[in-house]
């Protein structure tokens, strides 16, 4: 994953440069989130006008939580258990898309892999999870989280202890209420075209109080929101 990191910010650190007075964000979904917290905290101090998160990998929910036993023995088979599909399945696609003919459409995509969870997989995301609890409290750039709370892939329970325990003085955590994990591709259109509208107006309200750089300083302006269908 730190190398995923690595690439995307190179690329976006080339594009920023060429417009370095424009305001600029980080946005994340999912895993894509925990690539986007990598990013951030490899990123110079003002690099970006505030960071968004949708439904991001900061804790592995309890049903797919691998074993720690497991995990060390298949170290022990160094590297050769690697590839291997063995880890908790929760069918992540029927927990992902709410709306029916959506998750008809991606549920048959014949590329999308239906296997378990390979090893090596969970071994790293287990490793990311852990080395962002220990991170949490180094974002201070404004960001927005937004969790469905019906998601059944990533944890609403890892957005609020980001939201917790982040040092931004500009934080904001909606959660909508019986949304799954695709607030975007999987809801119907209402509640999508919702979430797309509650994003835009933050980073609209963002540009206009911090234009181009990272605010550290000023009042707080912490809110947390539930957001009712």
């Amino acid at each position: 994953m730190e190398s995923v990191a690595a690439a995307s910010l190179s690329f976006f650190l080339s594009v920023r440069r060429e417009s370095p007075g424009m305001p600029a964000f980080l946005f994340g979904e999912s895993m894509g989130g925990a690539a986007t917290l990598l990013m951030y905290l490899r990123s110079e101090p003002g690099t970006w006008t505030g960071l968004i998160f949708s439904a991001p990998l900061f804790v592995i929910p309890d049903d797919m939580k691998p074993s720690r036993l497991r995990l060390f023995l298949y170290g022990l088979l160094f590297g050769l258990a690697d590839t291997w599909a063995a880890m908790p399945d929760n069918k992540m696609v029927g927990k992902a898309i709410k709306d029916p003919d959506r998750l008809r459409v991606i549920a048959s995509n014949p590329r999308r892999y239906t296997g378990q969870p390979r090893v090596s997989t969970m071994t790293e995301l287990a490793r990311l999870c852990d080395f962002f609890q220990t991170k949490f409290g180094e974002v201070t750039a404004p960001f927005l989280t937004v969790h469905g709370t019906d998601d059944g892939v990533t944890s609403p329970e890892g957005s609020k202890t980001f939201y917790q325990r982040s040092a931004s003085a500009d934080k904001t955590l909606i959660l909508y209420e019986g949304m799954y994990h695709s607030l975007i591709q999987g809801e119907p259109e209402e509640n999508s075209s919702r979430v797309l509208a509650d994003m835009r107006a933050w980073i609209d309200e963002r540009v206009e109080r911090y234009g181009g750089g990272e605010a550290f300083n000023g009042h707080s302006h912490g809110k947390v929101e539930e957001a009712v269908n």
